[in-house]
């Protein structure tokens, strides 16, 4: 039988999701149908006078998905992997930065913890259980190796989320720290049995923390556009979906619907809400209730002459306090070289996040001197800036807040319900980019 597949949403989930499809079951009909002109999601990069901006994630971390997806797209030769530079990173205290210890040696020499913080990270492994299925990151933090550590975790959350380690669930943000306290009794522990375990076979990449392209993270949506070709339909938005005789009506703006046997669901949960109400409004009210971070991000690029040594590493993240709007900043031309003109050195600034929405509604020029203000403060920029792009995205990242893991139990069972009906992409259970790359990785039957 011919099944035909609509999967509502070309960002990287479903453009994935569509090139696996389209190899796994070469016999189905897939179509991409996206609302808006161009495919990617908030993965979009613009090159302006020699500086490669990122709408979006500024790369990929290595990963079994990631590595599979490259080959599979033969892109080993476009792919840029991040320079060892990028190891180093930097934590905002007291309007000074402070270098993030780089493994158990530089764990005991950090400024960033006293002694005594020091000291109760070791008890870690002799600490219970927890006893609460939603405890919040910064309780988990603080309950197993002490409230010291907690400071350096907002930054850490506020870098990965955009999030606020109070709301945000252990279990559903960190599942594999969860995991390992729930499985060893113990994080350290279970993170070392974990370091043990049997590799798995997957194409070899060059080694680096981070992977980008040679032109930015466009380079691997045109490649997945490259490949679907017709089967993606641009600016096409979807108004509704209803139950049909042997699957789902698929009603489009123009007034046209297409009848398909599953759909996958590759949009924001919260788009997804409004499609699915006509025939479930317990599975859209569960949907709307996933809340969302928004982040405006400022680029500034300045000759690189005489940079101070906190802009040649990776970046740096606020602790809390710090700034009210400043989340931290990216050292693109030192992660990725290339990404700059030569001689010349950019820098995102992240503003914004759940604690403090209200940047990304501040006007370019705000943007643009709250971030300035905070390289000369930490870093110590002295140097005239001369290149400055704004870009903001709202509801850009999804918070698996308190609830979240209860949350997403309803939506499964819910789904249950409706055979060809499927959930993708970062909005349920991991924010990276490589967990939307997969083979499969959807909530749900389809």
């Amino acid at each position: 039988m011919n099944r035909k597949v609509v999967i509502v949403g070309a960002g990287p989930a479903g453009l994935a999701n569509a090139f696996w499809r389209s190899i796994d079951d070469p016999a189905a009909t897939v179509t991409v149908l996206e609302s808006q002109q161009r495919p990617g999601g908030w993965v979009q990069t613009s090159t302006i006078d020699g500086y490669v901006c990122e709408l979006g994630p500024q790369g990929v971390r290595p990963s079994a998905e990631f590595a599979t997806l490259v080959a599979a797209l033969a892109l080993e030769d476009r792919l840029l992997p991040s320079s060892r530079a990028a190891r180093t990173r930097w934590i905002g205290r007291g309007g000074r930065l402070l270098a993030v210890p780089m493994g158990p040696g530089g764990l005991l020499s950090t400024r960033l913890l006293s002694l005594g913080g020091k000291l109760r990270i070791l008890r870690e492994p002799f600490v219970r259980r927890a006893t609460s299925d939603d405890e919040s990151v910064s309780a988990f933090v603080a309950r197993r190796f002490g409230a010291g550590v907690v400071p350096l975790v907002h930054a850490m959350v506020g870098g990965i989320f955009a999030g606020d380690a109070d709301r945000l669930e252990i279990a559903s943000a960190f599942p594999a720290l969860a995991r390992a306290e729930r499985e060893h009794g113990s994080v350290m522990r279970g993170m070392r049995k974990r370091g043990h375990a049997s590799p798995t076979t997957t194409p070899k990449l060059p080694k680096a923390a981070l992977y980008s392209f040679r032109g930015g993270m466009s380079g691997l949506i045109d490649a997945l556009a490259y490949a679907l070709g017709d089967r993606i339909r641009s600016s096409c938005p979807v108004t509704s979906i209803a139950r049909a005789p042997g699957g789902y009506l698929v009603r489009l703006r123009d007034g046209s619907a297409v009848h398909c046997n599953e759909v996958v669901l590759a949009c924001p949960a919260r788009v997804s809400a409004t499609l699915v109400g006509e025939f479930d409004p317990e599975l859209s009210r569960d949907l709307a209730e996933i809340e969302y971070a928004s982040l405006a991000s400022v680029y500034l690029g300045f000759r690189a002459d005489g940079l101070p040594p906190a802009l040649n590493g990776f970046g740096f993240l606020l602790e809390p306090g710090e700034s009210d709007a400043v989340v931290g900043a990216i050292c693109c031309h030192s992660v990725f070289p290339g990404h700059a003109p030569p001689g010349h050195a950019l820098v995102r600034v992240m503003l914004g996040g759940r604690n403090h929405p209200h940047a990304v509604d501040l006007d370019d020029p705000t943007l643009i001197g709250l971030a300035s203000d905070a390289l000369r403060r930490y870093a110590g920029l002295r140097t005239d800036i001369g290149f400055r792009h704004v870009v903001r995205v709202r509801d850009a990242i999804p918070q698996y807040e308190s609830g979240h893991a209860e949350r997403l139990r309803r939506i499964e069972h819910r789904l249950s319900e409706h055979p060809g009906l499927a959930l993708r992409g970062n909005s349920y259970r991991a924010i990276a980019l490589p967990a939307q790359l997969a083979r499969a990785a959807s909530l749900g039957p389809a």
